[in-house]
């Protein structure tokens, strides 16, 4: 180990120092929080591709790599 403590939410995931996932899939809701835009326009950006999402029966997720890219300006793992 280097020293580095790894920092998690409450829901376990390893986050990075901005307090966001650094991996996994986020639900629309998340999506929304983060960028402050409205759901309609998440989802008419993962209709344009311009967000990676993947669907689970009837709902979505979104790579949080992706909503990193697109509303984060933190670089991880860089």
């Amino acid at each position: 180990m280097n020293g580095t403590e790894i920092q998690r939410d409450e829901l376990g995931r390893v986050v990075g120092d901005d307090g966001y996932p650094i991996g996994g899939m986020a639900t629309i809701n998340e999506a929304v929080a983060v960028s402050g835009l409205s759901r309609s326009k998440i989802y008419d950006m993962i209709t344009r591709e311009q967000l990676e999402a993947k669907r689970f029966g009837k709902s979505r997720r979104i790579t949080w790599q992706s909503l990193r890219g697109a509303f984060l300006t933190s670089e991880v793992g860089s």
